[in-house]
């Protein structure tokens, strides 16, 4: 949806390595005279363009417009955040009807304290795993209560389930979702933006450096791919290297190219069987059940420093260098 693979980014440069003078060093594949890759490849999507052609973006926090947890609300929430990641980190922990119910009620009480990330979270629960007709109908007026009152992750969520059906109407809430701050929409706009208009890279990049900003780590995987595009191939990488271990996913698939050039290598093999040290993340990241569910940044973990992904310069050069033959 936001962006060409990086595969295909990878392939739409190699022509272009093979007709530039070869790279040595890090820095040389850092600056290099022709940018790689091609932000033409992929056609437009003509909502996209006309809603941001001439938007004058402003880096604004998605806190500005969130609303605020009373004391009471963001402590009975906190108890279920808390209990949240102490079963997702155990194999199976949900499985318990024990621990279900647990879970259940923490939430119930969240709401009951009138915790709005409480009342999000049961929301979005229930329309990924509806009860009932009764319940989904419910969640959907509460969403669109949301929306109405201008909530960032709600006007987000609603804008990106239009993908596919109304690109007019969606661009034009991820638009709105973007001037209320909200990083996932900044995120989800610039990853479009990047592999399709070359000449909206400048709002592009604000967007990605503003959801960055508010330590919105997903950012990272689009500031890698604009890197690459504009031929800075070394940022790339490190970009991706960094993103990872501050809560970006999505920067491992680039990383696993690492593979290529480990011991054992051959088309045959998958990446990730060279590569353990992204597939613990990954494992980790997958792993983080609530998060992924409803974007609360409340229920993000951070990396455990033990699964820290460290770039090596030594397989980078020799990446590097293997791509541009």
């Amino acid at each position: 949806m936001k962006f060409a693979s990086f595969a295909a980014l990878v392939l739409s440069g190699l022509f272009i390595c093979g007709a530039a003078s070869a790279a040595k060093t890090l820095d040389d594949f850092n600056h290099r005279p022709t940018a790689y890759g091609n932000a033409g490849e992929l056609t437009p999507e003509p909502h996209l363009v006309a809603e941001f052609k001439d938007k004058k973006f402003v880096c604004r926090s998605e806190e500005a417009f969130t609303p605020q947890e009373s004391p009471a609300a963001a402590a009975a929430f906190r108890q279920l955040v808390d209990y949240a990641a102490r079963g997702d980190a155990v194999d199976n922990f949900w499985q318990d009807a024990g621990n279900k119910k647990q879970r259940e009620e923490l939430l119930a009480a969240a709401v009951k304290a009138g915790s709005w990330k409480a009342v999000w979270l049961d929301t979005v629960w229930t329309l990924r795993y509806p009860a009932s007709p009764e319940a989904t109908k419910q969640a959907n007026a509460t969403l669109q209560k949301m929306i109405e009152q201008g909530v960032p992750i709600a006007a987000y969520a609603w804008a990106s389930s239009l993908y596919g059906r109304d690109y007019k109407t969606m661009y034009r809430l991820l638009s709105t979702a973007v001037d209320r701050g909200s990083p996932q929409a900044m995120e989800l706009v610039a990853g479009t933006l990047v592999p399709q208009v070359r000449e909206l890279h400048p709002i592009a990049r604000e967007m990605l450096e503003c959801a960055v900003k508010q330590g919105y780590a997903p950012a990272y995987a689009s500031l890698g791919r604009l890197a690459w595009i504009e031929g800075h191939r070394t940022d790339a990488y490190r970009l991706w290297a960094k993103g990872l271990n501050l809560g970006c996913d999505a920067c491992s698939e680039p990383l696993e190219s690492l593979a290529r050039v480990r011991s054992g290598y051959n088309t045959a093999t998958p990446m990730l069987d060279l590569m353990p040290e992204l597939a613990a993340i990954n494992a980790f990241y997958n792993s983080n059940f609530f998060y992924t569910l409803s974007g609360l940044r409340d229920f993000e973990r951070p990396l455990p420093e033990k699964l820290a992904f460290h770039l090596n310069d030594k397989e980078l050069l020799a990446l590097l260098k293997a791509e541009q033959g």
